[in-house]
């Protein structure tokens, strides 16, 4: 993506973010009395302790495939169908889920390192959806 944050929307700007280098990252809480980290963000408690004492992260959206799902039937038009969604341990430890930006590509992706990537979503060019692409 070569652009300036001015130009595009995020879809799910609570979820996550780029930084000044145009990197994608998730928005996530870390817990200040147990170190715990979490994704998505909620100020609730801490998943582990309990505790309310939680601040805003940003994390590296990098990681592993855990396992994955070929999509081949879907209500709404868009994501357009076959699409891939995965569970991604990442880096810093939480398990996401999110789709995977290879295309109409069918493939055992799990072990596989993976990145974040910002791709245009449906017709509207100014909105960007988060994915994750396979590291190379």
């Amino acid at each position: 993506m070569t652009t300036d944050e001015t130009s595009f929307q995020i879809e799910k700007p609570t979820l996550c973010g780029w930084d000044a280098h145009q990197t994608p990252f998730l928005k996530g809480v870390r817990c200040t009395a147990c170190n715990e980290v979490a994704f998505p963000p909620q100020h609730y408690g801490c998943e582990c302790c309990g505790s309310a004492e939680l601040a805003d992260i940003e994390l590296a959206a990098q990681g592993v495939v855990l396992g994955s799902s070929q999509v081949h039937i879907h209500a709404q038009p868009e994501p357009a169908v076959p699409f891939t969604v995965a569970e991604v341990r990442l880096d810093a430890g939480p398990v996401v889920r999110a789709l995977l930006d290879v295309g109409h590509a069918a493939g055992d992706w799990h072990g596989r390192r993976v990145h974040g990537v910002l791709r245009q979503r449906g017709q509207d060019p100014a909105v960007l959806a988060f994915r994750f692409g396979v590291t190379a």
